[in-house]
């Protein structure tokens, strides 16, 4: 899959490392969506190094629903 190929080609670079990654899975509010546990297997995220802190919200740009969620785990680690 190339978004996968090129994720994990972005996040080898020695400039982003330690760099957090929250990824929003936008249109949760539709049926047939794919989950943020679907969407980090397709991504193949587990594979990742325990250095990189990533998370995957699913949200709604729609509705605003998962948002702020996601922008406080990021606050939240990048404070950490």
């Amino acid at each position: 899959m190339t978004c996968r190929y090129e994720l994990h080609n972005l996040l080898k670079e020695e400039r982003l490392s330690g760099a957090s990654l929250l990824t929003f899975a936008n249109k949760q509010d539709i049926q047939g969506a794919l989950s943020p546990d679907e969407i980090a297997k397709v991504l193949n995220l587990e594979a990742m190094d325990n250095s990189r802190h990533w998370r995957i919200v699913g949200c709604s740009a729609y509705t605003g629903d998962g948002l702020l969620e996601g922008f406080d785990w990021l606050v939240q680690d990048v404070a950490s």
